[in-house]
């Protein structure tokens, strides 16, 4: 029964997982074409501004009730919403303004599972073991033969900017993030625990997003700027990370965190869907490779839960 209800566990995790990188999945898309109407300070801060405004009305009653455990742990909420919000975030669309998409998507993937893994094994007591170490190699590999096209010659032509080196550092961000997560105090909820991190990434940018937009480069408000902050504002933020952190907590850190694996594999989908592109073979072959990757970390072991 125990072993059971372990594998249920298992399976809704990852079905919450899947969900949450295929909303996310968008986001290198969205962040690309917004990054010319709004500085990547602004762009953070509209999204956490409208991430808050969105999950308040569905966690405010659960914040009161649980307002003195944020109380006696301030300094926590203040560096999860501080490296996982407003830093990440303001790198990736950083990030943006000086290396390409593929490049965004490949290094991204492949640094915040190896991140989260390490961290996990160190931090929460998560075991670095056979399945782990597998499953993040053909994640990492899956990822590798998507973006160059089956060909891994073609690794030595991508050029490596300081756009790569924002989005390695915005990498080790959700990494930590990933597995802090599962620190978090007892007695708080979901969405109480969202609306919190939200508001503080919001406050935090701030006065920086007031200066970028006076000095730095002016936003640009029209029907596209709306669209994109909506969606990286509601779907990619209050939904997403809802369901991202529900995963995390019946997965582990290091499992979830396997799953963005899947984010550039759901981006070729979405450029066939949207674009008319060409699904190639060697993006099938990436991507039951980069599945096998995730089957191998996530599937459970009898040992240690019959």
């Amino acid at each position: 029964m125990k072993q059971r209800q372990y594998n249920k566990e298992h399976q809704i995790g990852a079905v919450l997982a899947i969900i949450a990188c295929i909303i996310w999945s968008g986001n290198f898309i969205i962040s690309r074409y917004a990054i010319h109407l709004a500085g990547p300070i602004s762009l953070a801060f509209f999204r956490w501004t409208i991430a808050t405004l969105t999950i308040l009305p569905f966690a405010y009653k659960n914040f009161l009730k649980e307002k003195e455990i944020f109380k006696k742990n301030a300094t926590y909420f203040f560096w999860m919403g501080l490296v996982g919000f407003a830093i990440y975030n303001t790198f990736i669309y950083t990030a943006g303004h000086y290396t390409t998409a593929i490049n965004m998507a490949l290094i991204g993937s492949i640094i915040h599972p190896i991140v989260a893994t390490i961290l996990a094994a160190i931090f929460v007591n998560e075991k670095l073991n056979w399945k782990s170490i597998i499953g993040i190699a053909l994640g990492i590999f899956g990822i590798i033969l998507l973006i160059t096209k089956g060909d891994i010659a073609n690794i030595t032509h991508l050029q490596f900017s300081v756009g790569d080196l924002w989005m390695v550092a915005a990498g080790f961000c959700f990494g930590t993030y990933n597995v802090f997560v599962r620190r978090k105090p007892v007695g708080i909820s979901n969405n109480s625990f969202l609306l919190v991190l939200f508001a503080i990434g919001a406050v935090i940018l701030f006065p920086f997003s007031i200066y970028e937009m006076k000095n730095i480069q002016p936003v640009v408000y029209n029907s596209q700027l709306l669209f994109c902050v909506l969606y990286i504002g509601i779907g990619n933020s209050t939904i997403a990370y809802f369901l991202w952190n529900s995963a995390i907590h019946k997965l582990g850190a290091a499992k979830s965190s396997l799953f963005g694996t899947l984010i550039p594999l759901l981006s070729a989908l979405e450029a066939v869907w949207i674009l008319n592109e060409k699904f190639n073979m060697f993006q099938v072959i990436s991507g039951l490779i980069i599945i096998t990757g995730i089957v191998v970390n996530t599937w459970p072991s009898k040992k240690q839960h019959g």
